[in-house]
């Protein structure tokens, strides 16, 4: 009996929380996705790079879809049970609420961890492999913008001419440069071959140009100089100015972030912004267990008069608690509380509060509390505007 209910009541919950998040995943990527929608139609990104990009995005919008996730699946789970007298028929049967809360913790539990997964690893690995296909197709557009035997314009003060372009390498041969950037003195390059060449960790886009003859003029000399190897950097907007490959503390492991928070000194305010994001990452996994677990007894809340009374004080509840996470990290901007007292005080709240909902449920003393709200939320419906003209 207690493995065939354990079995059942997670089958209960993982329909909704599979659907809950296919549905916020999908939502959170369109809100991610319409401000840099000129950058995807601007680089021409394909179907194959536009799939990366998805994968890039998904650690960082699984942080909040898994919580909510959870919890709505939780709630929908058991708010079924209730509508379905299957809660009585388990009550009859001498099983406590108690005695349901090990599957729904397992549940949590598998969130919470996958939520870590993408938190502490997966997070950081995103954002640096979002650098480097921004570098990329920077990269691309440029090559693309340089024709053969055609000189370019493309770059604005800078004149680009290459004899041949490697098809393969995207190599050039026969290059010639006149960079116009500061007309008191401009330098004319002519060298063999050259190449673009990217680096991301030091956000950083030029021409790798070798052997070649470098002329730069002043109003009364000119400097000749021949060099083997020489990086002229491109002075365009970089991929550093682009959302895409926004570099901050988010793209650091976590040991990066203590290192950092150390070599600034952690007392200073410039170390907060580096444990705020070490310690938010240990507490985003904490919070979705909490607040898969508060949807046990939300869903339970459930009667003949509040039959989804859950699901919109379950949304209330998460808004809450995001407000609340805000602002903990603007406190420990703002140098009141240290990070790692102020990131984790939203969740020793909600802890106390899932406690305090599981036990007051679990004794059924939440019923005159939830027919007072319903009364209250009734009366102040039924004196809308609208309510009142469509009785007319």
């Amino acid at each position: 009996m207690p493995r065939l209910l354990n079995t059942y009541l997670i089958n209960q919950v993982l329909a909704p929380f599979y659907a809950s998040l296919i549905i916020l995943t999908s939502i959170l990527f369109l809100s991610r996705l319409i401000p840099i929608l000129d950058i995807i139609l601007g680089y021409n990104i394909g179907l194959v790079d536009f799939f990366r990009l998805y994968a890039y995005f998904t650690p960082q919008l699984m942080l909040f879809a898994l919580p909510m996730s959870g919890m709505m699946g939780v709630i929908l789970g058991t708010t079924a049970l209730n509508n379905e007298n299957e809660l009585m028929v388990l009550k009859t049967s001498g099983i406590s609420l108690y005695r349901m809360l090990p599957p729904i913790i397992l549940v949590a539990l598998s969130a919470a961890l996958l939520t870590g997964l993408f938190s502490i690893y997966l997070l950081p690995a995103g954002k640096k492999a979002k650098v480097e296909l921004a570098f990329q197709l920077v990269k691309e557009k440029i090559e693309r913008s340089i024709p053969e035997k055609r000189f370019s314009e493309s770059l604005g003060d800078i004149v680009l001419y290459a004899d041949s372009i490697d098809q393969k390498t995207r190599a050039w041969k026969g290059v010639y440069i006149s960079d116009m950037k500061d007309p008191r003195h401009p330098i004319t390059i002519i060298s063999e071959s050259g190449i673009i060449s990217a680096d991301s960790t030091r956000g950083t886009l030029s021409i790798s140009l070798q052997n070649g003859v470098l002329n730069r003029t002043s109003a009364d000399a000119v400097q000749t100089i021949n060099f083997k190897g020489y990086d002229m950097n491109l002075p365009l907007e970089t991929p550093t100015s682009n959302p895409l490959a926004k570099v901050d503390e988010t793209t650091m492991l976590q040991s990066e972030l203590l290192e950092e928070a150390d070599r600034k000194g952690r007392n200073s305010r410039e170390a907060a912004t580096y444990l705020i994001e070490f310690h938010k990452r240990l507490a985003l996994p904490v919070s979705c267990f909490i607040l898969t677990l508060l949807g046990f007894p939300l869903g339970f809340l459930s009667g003949p008069r509040h039959k989804t009374i859950g699901i919109p004080l379950g949304l209330a509840i998460f808004v809450l608690y995001y407000v609340l996470f805000t602002g903990s990290k603007i406190i420990s901007e703002s140098m009141l509380l240290p990070a790692g007292i102020a990131i984790w005080l939203p969740n020793l709240l909600f802890l106390i509060l899932t406690m305090l909902f599981i036990k007051s449920v679990a004794r059924e003393g939440h019923t005159l509390y939830l027919e007072k709200f319903h009364d209250f939320t009734y009366a102040i419906y039924s004196r809308l505007p609208w309510r009142k003209r469509g009785k007319l």
